[in-house]
């Protein structure tokens, strides 16, 4: 057995290596996935490879290759997504970059109509591949949650990708796609006007999980850099936005929704994005902004209370520089295991799932400006269920895929000519809800 898979892995390199210079000049992918030898990134290689093989069965080829610094990792990504799906993956490139060498990411960009960047933490490099892809016209998806990055990338350079024609799309997994899609998708399917949304997120595992600390490293630098948030902000946003009449009240640090019967924790993630999204909605399309909260959702109360006491352990040791050194040097140590280098295994992923689950209230009707008022208090309610396999992982790969086929096949939906756009508005009128659930994912209206 063990000839048997050196020879596989002998041939496969061959093959590989063969690939390098395959691409015609002038020639683009459709995707290239940057940083495919990661831990995402190697999910997101088998979920490209998924779609790929979908897309020909559907005699829509899709030609898409990998990127990273080493050759031979990237080989090694190969061979385990071939061995993974059973698939052969002959025809997928290979493209040497290196986040820190700006002409090799120019050349990446060259060769890609979108690129699928997993290369994070992205506020330490994020911006270089985005500047790469603004020269050199290839459009861009990321799964960043820091809002720094994201609203400072839409602050520099959302006119220069309108000028380029390209689409930077950021927080196209977990973070944020099940909130800007489910209220889409709410939007879409309330009979009447909203006002406000709440989501509540829940995970269910049949065996113990850790989450990789390339997940933990973004936190720590978002929570270290928050002041940033506001000045950027400012600038993104000068005139804030008009105060509702019917304002919701902000929900304790843990509350009771009997509708649900959860104990909600504040875990604000999303919470950035969808008011860029909302941003928009108000002032481009004229309608009315939607409030929205988001919380973690537990059974019981002592459940909530651990999860606040972690949280603010966990913001604490990021809150100091010697701390956070600390904490990214002895990430197991310090989390009791909860962040590990080495992440979940597969087979301990593949019984994690997860659901988001948003509450809509609004009006029956519609009134014929988003500036107007209503005078009654909203009277009508609606509920949206998103559900899917582990979030950070298996459903992220899929949503950052989905969007970056959105992009490739449906330009001509996506608001605009270009620019830097959250997933609520790139999106809002595209099938990219149906590409989710067509990889697996659920998305419904419920009683």
């Amino acid at each position: 057995m063990f000839a048997s898979s050196l020879n596989l892995a002998r041939g496969s390199t061959r093959i590989l290596a063969a690939r390098m210079a395959s691409l015609a000049p002038g020639q683009r992918y459709d995707l290239v996935v940057f940083g495919a030898t990661g831990f995402t990134g190697q999910y997101v290689v088998e979920e490209v490879a998924r779609v790929a093989q979908k897309e020909k069965e559907r005699k829509t080829p899709l030609t898409w290759a990998i990127a990273g610094r080493s050759e031979k990792k990237l080989q090694s990504s190969l061979v385990e997504a071939r061995n993974e799906l059973g698939l052969s993956l002959d025809d997928v490139g290979i493209i040497l970059a290196d986040v820190k060498d700006n002409e090799s990411l120019k050349e990446m960009a060259s060769k890609s109509t979108v690129v699928i960047n997993c290369v994070g933490p992205y506020q330490l490099y994020g911006e270089p591949v985005i500047q790469a892809c603004l020269e050199k016209g290839a459009s861009h998806v990321d799964i960043s949650g820091e809002p720094q990055f994201l609203e400072g990338m839409q602050a520099k350079y959302n006119k220069a990708a309108e000028e380029a024609g390209v689409h930077i799309v950021g927080a196209c997994g977990y973070d944020s796609i099940p909130a800007e899609m489910g209220l889409v998708h709410m939007i879409k399917n309330f009979k009447g006007e909203l006002n406000s949304a709440e989501m509540f997120v829940r995970t269910k595992s049949s065996k113990t999980t850790s989450i990789h600390t390339g997940t933990m490293e973004s936190a720590a630098l978002a929570v270290a850099n928050r002041g940033e948030i506001a000045r950027i902000r400012r600038e993104l946003f000068p005139i804030p936005l008009p105060k509702p009449k019917h304002k919701v009240k902000k929900k304790g640090v843990l509350h009771k929704n009997e509708e649900l019967g959860l104990w909600g924790v504040p875990l604000p993630t999303d919470e950035p994005v969808v008011y860029r999204t909302q941003r928009y909605r108000h002032d481009v399309l004229g309608q009315r902004p939607l409030q929205f909260q988001q919380f973690l959702g537990v059974r019981k109360f002592f459940q909530g209370f651990g999860l606040l006491l972690g949280m603010a352990y966990f913001s604490f040791l990021c809150f100091f520089s010697w701390t956070r050194n600390l904490l990214l040097k002895y990430p197991e140590v310090l989390t009791a295991g909860v962040f590990s280098r080495a992440g979940s295994d597969r087979e301990s992923l593949k019984g994690l799932r997860f659901t988001a689950t948003l509450i809509g209230r609004g009006w029956s009707d519609s009134l014929l400006q988003g500036s107007d008022q209503h005078t009654e208090p909203p009277n009508a309610s609606i509920k949206v269920k998103i559900s899917g396999p582990d979030p950070g992982y298996g459903a992220t790969s899929l949503m950052m895929v989905a969007s970056a086929m959105t992009i490739l096949r449906e330009k001509h939906s996506i608001p605009g000519k270009g620019g830097v756009l959250t997933p609520g508005v790139a999106f809002m009128d595209t099938d990219l809800i149906k590409r989710m659930v067509d990889q697996g994912m659920t998305v419904e209206v419920v009683e």
